[in-house]
């Protein structure tokens, strides 16, 4: 399949609303316009046929009255009238149009009547269409389509993880947001909707020729076959950017969903699985999972093929919390030998020795200091059986110090090897936090977020 030249889609330096109104300031296509026009890069028109104007600033006729070339037009009006708009923008030289506007393929026959006289116009025109029936794209610091306020939205930092979503609410409200809380960084974020002319596999090859970007991950519903030119397209990124993927539509019920949400097509779930892992994709089974998975690969790549992992703790009972989340994912938590337990000991702080457990998971008691933990983590990552560490601080400990992130993150340093670290989601431990992040090593607020990290590490090793 010949790839699409999206780069102006991500990049416009103009772009028109169609549909902006001069009476209701909460319509969709108002809310884009103000929030490109006060705070992204491109260069904003408004467009309506009744003309007018909004704020001093005029309100177009049409595309050809506005007075620069437009590279992206963003259609936001009533479905029966989209493709007189594609036909405007084919005149004026449209390069982009992202509809916004639902009534497509996702309503039936009618409706997919509608939508492939959309595509046949911007196929005839050489427009690339984003849509119809969705949010469009959100590329800092060049242009964002959703129709959100920006008041009530949340958006993550500038990082290096692309997402792309058949469902833009669900990119909004779970990837999105939960990205923004566990401070995990987008560079381009696209809501396909019903994906008539741009596909995920034009999406996946884009995403993997920016530079930009270093980890890609999807949301879809149901199967067709541009998802099946995806999932063998995958085969050649992954070796280079990992692919991780939630699939919605999974249950009869959801399929059904699915189908009436974006004219999904249902598939048999044990084949969508078989050809995702074929692939080398990595599939999250749970929302939390896609967060955890793409903040891990987002700092380490290396693989766990043992999947041992040590735990150390200064919590005896979250110890044995993270060890059963460890075992229902397939995570070994090896047990230490004689030898082992007897070096480990050595190392620590007298005062500890006779009430530290050293098993694995290790218990440093809360009495346990920044060295302890530093000379346990020291050791235990230089042991050859040892592929990775998660460490669990209780901040609120009294021999603990704010600093223990950033010295633990000068041992991981010496050692090319995955850590992972828990620290309790409350503001006094931000410097905790960043002494961690700062230096290397990502941080999760729940031990489950932990482990489903060490799972994705996992099933890169079964991928390899």
């Amino acid at each position: 399949m010949e790839e699409k030249d999206l780069a102006r889609a991500f990049n416009p330096r103009t772009v028109a609303v169609v549909g902006v109104s001069t009476t209701n300031m909460f319509h969709p296509a108002n809310i884009i316009y103000n929030k490109n026009f006060y705070g992204y890069d491109c260069e904003v028109f408004a467009v309506n046929p009744k003309g007018g104007e909004i704020d001093k600033r005029p309100v177009y006729r049409s595309l050809a009255e506005v007075p620069e070339k437009v590279e992206m037009a963003v259609v936001a009006v009533k479905a029966r009238v989209v493709p007189d708009v594609a036909r405007e923008c084919a005149d004026a030289g449209v390069e982009t149009m992202v509809v916004i506007s639902g009534g497509f393929a996702e309503m039936g026959p009618e409706g997919r009547e509608l939508q492939d006289r959309l595509v046949e116009i911007c196929e005839k025109a050489s427009i690339t269409l984003i849509g119809p029936n969705c949010f469009g794209v959100y590329a800092p610091p060049a242009v964002d389509t959703f129709f959100l306020p920006p008041e009530r939205t949340v958006l993550p930092v500038m990082g290096r993880t692309a997402v792309a979503s058949q469902s833009g609410a669900f990119l909004v409200d779970q990837i999105m947001t939960s990205f923004h809380e566990v401070g995990l960084g987008l560079s381009v974020a696209v809501s396909m909707g019903n994906k008539a002319m741009v596909s995920e596999e034009d999406l996946l090859l884009h995403f993997a020729a920016r530079d930009d970007t270093d980890t890609l991950c999807f949301y879809i519903e149901g199967i067709d076959e541009g998802v099946r030119r995806f999932i063998e397209s995958a085969r050649e990124v992954t070796p280079d950017k990992p692919i991780v993927v939630y699939s919605g539509g999974k249950s009869e019920r959801g399929k059904s969903a699915a189908k009436s949400h974006t004219a999904a097509l249902a598939a048999d779930r044990e084949l969508v699985q078989g050809a995702l892992k074929q692939s080398g994709i990595l599939e999250a089974e749970t929302e939390s999972e896609v967060t955890s998975f793409c903040k891990i690969l987002s700092f380490y790549r290396r693989p766990l093929h043992l999947c041992n992992v040590a735990i150390i703790s200064s919590s005896g009972g979250h110890g044995v919390v993270a060890s059963d989340l460890a075992d229902a994912a397939g995570i070994n938590i090896p047990q230490f030998s004689s030898l082992r337990r007897k070096e480990l000991l050595s190392l620590l702080d007298p005062t500890i020795r006779d009430i530290a457990s050293v098993s694995n998971p290790v218990d440093l008691t809360g009495s346990a200091s920044d060295l302890d933990f530093e000379r346990s983590l020291d050791y235990l990552l230089a042991q050859d059986d040892i592929e990775a560490a998660l460490v669990l601080t209780l901040p609120y400990t009294p021999m603990m110090t704010s600093f223990v992130g950033t010295r633990l993150g000068q041992v991981v340093k010496r050692h090319d090897k995955p850590v992972v670290a828990y620290v309790p989601n409350l503001a006094k431990y931000q410097m905790v936090l960043e002494g961690f992040e700062l230096n290397g090593i990502p941080v999760v607020h729940g031990i489950s977020e932990g482990i489903e990290m060490f799972k994705a590490l996992k099933l890169v090793g079964d991928s390899c």
